[in-house]
């Protein structure tokens, strides 16, 4: 019976070697690492990466399919990471642009505890895009970003997220600041009748991460924000599940994977399929007109459905879009991504001063006017 297979898609800019044997190269690489005379047949014949197809895009460009056994990925979110851009990364000019599981990889990996569904649940939002904001600077007295997140949910925001600097090396700061935070939301839900959702940042390792997640569901909290590609996938995808916390994939990092025109990982792959099997229940990416912005624009659309779309049984994650965008864009990103995502405020936000309550009411009446969304798988 043949193995089930992990396909995943390349293209090679102005290949170094015939591409027929780049494909084979790169297949042999990424799955056994051994020259084809040193692998065992009954091995080979188990675990081998194999061509799919080979195809000529343009006189620069090639696409390559090569086929890996889903053992290979021993169920496990960093491993499949490793298995389709590990040592290929170091290839001159090859990026990761599609990736297929097998059904049976998509019930092994954790995917969203909650995902859009739970999100919008907790929020008791439907019928549009939700709005989210940071709270920021690292320095600012813990009081101050209490104020600015109860001002925010009194108004009508849906999310509340720490701003990934917001760090701290003592626990006691961590929890001092975490607790006026979630009481000040709490304050504001006594007014509005509706929870919004905070979203600490916790960041470390070992015990550390563990004690600020420990923390964060003793106060019945939703999730947590967290920096995979800092600090490890494979951690991301179990840490805030073994808590019942959901959580938001922050990219840092991730730029030099996406934003490479011949190397690294499509957006949609990284920041999309990736985060997502990782149990991810929001994934920030950069979109256009912010501050940050990806030289991938056409990949916007493409993340979104990668995080959304059908994907074996896993619940659809929320999309976000980031990246220093102003409020005025916010309905118009809701237009044209669908009602099924999240549109990211904070510098503009905090610089609206004793406006700010009005802006984030007139903001959440712009996404409510931008459609109803499409009911996630």
């Amino acid at each position: 019976m043949s193995p089930e297979l992990i396909k995943a898609t390349y293209i090679a800019t102005r290949p170094d070697r015939d591409p027929e044997m780049l494909a084979e190269n790169i297949a042999r690489e990424q799955s056994l690492e051994l020259t084809r005379s040193l692998i065992p047949e009954p091995i080979a014949d188990r675990l081998l990466g194999h061509i799919l197809s080979v195809r000529e895009v343009d006189t620069q460009h090639w696409q390559l399919e090569i086929g890996y056994p889903a053992e290979l990925a021993s169920d496990q979110v960093g491993q499949l990471l490793h298995l389709v851009y590990g040592n290929v990364s170091f290839y001159p000019r090859i990026r990761l642009v599609g990736m297929i599981l097998p059904h049976s990889l998509h019930s092994a990996l954790p995917g969203p505890m909650a995902g859009i569904p739970g999100i919008r649940a907790w929020t008791d939002v439907e019928g549009r895009a939700l709005l989210m904001t940071v709270l920021k600077p690292r320095g600012s007295d813990p009081a101050d970003l209490a104020q600015l997140a109860e001002r925010f949910a009194r108004a009508g925001g849906d999310i509340v997220k720490d701003d990934q600097n917001l760090v701290e090396n003592d626990l006691d700061d961590f929890r001092n600041r975490i607790n006026l935070c979630a009481q000040a939301i709490d304050n504001a839900s006594q007014v509005t009748g509706r929870q919004c959702l905070y979203l600490p940042h916790v960041a470390g390792s070992g015990s550390h991460l563990q004690h600020q997640l420990d923390h964060v569901a003793r106060l019945g909290l939703g999730g947590v924000v967290m920096c995979p590609w800092v600090i490890g996938l494979e951690t991301a995808a179990t840490a805030a599940r073994e808590h019942g916390l959901m959580w938001l994939a922050h990219p840092a990092v991730a730029g030099v994977f996406t934003e490479g025109s011949t190397r690294g990982i499509a957006t949609p792959v990284l920041l999309g399929t990736l985060v997502r099997l990782a149990g991810a229940d929001i994934s920030i990416f950069p979109g256009s007109g912010g501050r940050i912005t990806s030289q991938h624009v056409d990949d916007e659309g493409a993340t979104c459905a990668a995080l959304t779309e059908t994907l074996g049984t896993l619940r659809p994650s929320l999309p976000c879009t980031g990246g220093g965008k102003t409020l005025e864009l916010a309905p118009e990103t809701a237009r044209r991504h669908g009602p099924n995502c999240a549109v990211l405020i904070g510098g503009d936000l905090i610089g609206r001063g004793e406006a700010l309550e009005t802006a984030v009411q007139k903001t959440v009446a712009g996404l409510a006017s931008a459609g109803r969304p499409v009911s996630p798988d």
